[in-house]
């Protein structure tokens, strides 16, 4: 009995050591790094190497005496009021067009739409920095060729029109991506419930709004919650188009901080300004994955609520 009992523990151990350089590469390289992040947090982690422990006073400077933070929140949620119900309504019905019988080379236009997602934030803010440069962007040279403008417009240097712009890019970005999501949720729904409707008269509009749109509600709540990830995380695309050559000057955030988000103002705080705070990073990266998730609770209550609610 004994014996057998020591083969099988023999035996169940090779598992576990086949396992063990997962868990030790995930230790060493994302879970100490996100403990240490948090302990940081709690320092004036400085670039001359001042550490002293100061308990939750990031937290509290953050919260309760820092503009720039909230001014970045509600920058990121204003994007997000931007693009994300566009890129619900626009992606669902240009999916239900691609999914048509009008269309035939579905493959082609479903590829083509995506093709935007596919391309680096870094060349996205690439591409809509040459597109609006106030100097000699495309968008100000053809308005101006076709006689719409007699001056150009630095389209760059307004609060408003810098917020527009970034819902512009992002919307254009994302798009293929919440595309690529509708056209499978709907190409795996039996047709026979479309043509059941259609033989009991319903219009295309009652199909659309009766049918589809129900049958993608949980790809809507994945689809919504990571948009609200993504957004809160955003950084690349404004960041490169106040680069300085497109915008004519180097601006942090933005003409007015309008295009400010957590995760450049955390760069910011942590490598491009004198102090250097580490600390003060650390804690606004905390503080931005306390309101990801936040939101994503949010999120996912009020879905579960409408479908008590039926």
């Amino acid at each position: 009995m004994t014996m057998k009992a020591s083969g099988m523990s023999r035996k169940n151990k090779w598992p576990y050591l086949f396992i063990a350089p997962y868990f030790v590469s995930y230790a060493v390289l994302s879970l100490f790094p996100i403990v240490f992040t948090f302990y940081m947090s709690l320092t004036d982690w400085d670039l001359y190497g001042n550490r002293n422990f100061i308990g939750l006073e990031n937290y509290k400077q953050l919260f309760f005496h820092d503009s720039y933070f909230w001014k970045s929140l509600l920058n990121v949620f204003l994007f997000l009021l931007g693009y994300l119900p566009a890129l619900v309504i626009v992606g669902m019905l240009l999916a239900s067009v691609i999914e048509s019988k009008l269309i035939r080379r579905k493959t082609f236009f479903r590829l083509s739409v995506f093709s935007a997602y596919m391309t680096t934030p870094v060349a996205v803010g690439i591409i809509f920095a040459l597109f609006f440069d106030w100097q000699g962007g495309i968008l100000n040279q053809l308005f101006v060729e076709i006689g719409l403008l007699t001056e150009k417009i630095n389209w760059l240097g307004s609060a408003d029109s810098a917020r527009w712009i970034v819902i512009t890019m992002v919307f254009w970005k994302n798009l293929g991506y919440f595309v690529m999501f509708y056209t499978a949720g709907m190409a795996s729904v039996d047709r026979s419930i479309y043509e059941a409707a259609i033989i009991d008269g319903a219009s295309a509009k009652d199909v659309f709004f009766r049918i589809t749109m129900p049958l993608l509600k949980p790809i809507n709540l994945f689809l919504i919650i990571t948009s609200i990830i993504s957004g809160l995380q955003l950084v690349e695309e404004p960041m490169l188009l106040f680069s300085g050559w497109a915008s004519g000057s180097s601006m942090v955030g933005g003409p007015d901080g309008s295009t400010f988000t957590p995760i450049w103002y955390m760069f910011d705080a942590s490598f491009d300004s004198s102090a250097f705070k580490y600390g003060k990073g650390a804690a606004i990266a905390y503080s931005t994955f306390l309101f990801i998730a936040l939101f994503s609770v949010i999120s996912i209550k009020w879905f579960n609520k409408e479908d008590k609610g039926r």
